[in-house]
C-alpha cells in the first residue's frame, strides 16, 4: 500500500501558520532547452514547484532564498513587495 500525501501533511493546521522553510534548485539537462526548477518547502510538509524564467539565473533565484524563508507562501503580494 502506498502512502497518501495527507499522511505527511498536517491537515488540521492553520494556513496563517504556513511558512517557507527551504528553497532548492535543480537544473534539467538533456531536453530541448535548459530548465531550472525551484522547489519550495514549508513547515507543514507541503512543497511547491516552479521554474526560473525570463532569463533569470539560478544564482538570482538562490539569492532570493533569504527573503523567502519564514514567509507565508499564500501571501504573494507581500513577498513580491519585499
Amino acid at each position: 500500500m502506498t502512502d497518501s500525501v495527507e499522511q505527511h501533511v498536517n491537515t488540521s493546521s492553520r494556513p496563517s501558520e504556513l511558512k517557507i522553510t527551504d528553497l532548492r534548485i535543480a537544473n534539467l539537462a538533456g531536453i530541448p532547452m535548459r530548465v531550472t526548477l525551484i522547489r519550495i518547502d514549508t513547515n507543514q510538509g507541503l512543497c511547491g514547484y516552479g521554474e526560473v524564467r525570463d532569463g533569470a539565473s539560478k544564482t538570482y533565484a538562490l539569492a532570493l532564498k533569504r527573503h523567502l524563508i519564514g514567509e507565508n507562501p499564500c501571501n504573494i503580494d507581500k513577498i513580491f513587495r519585499k
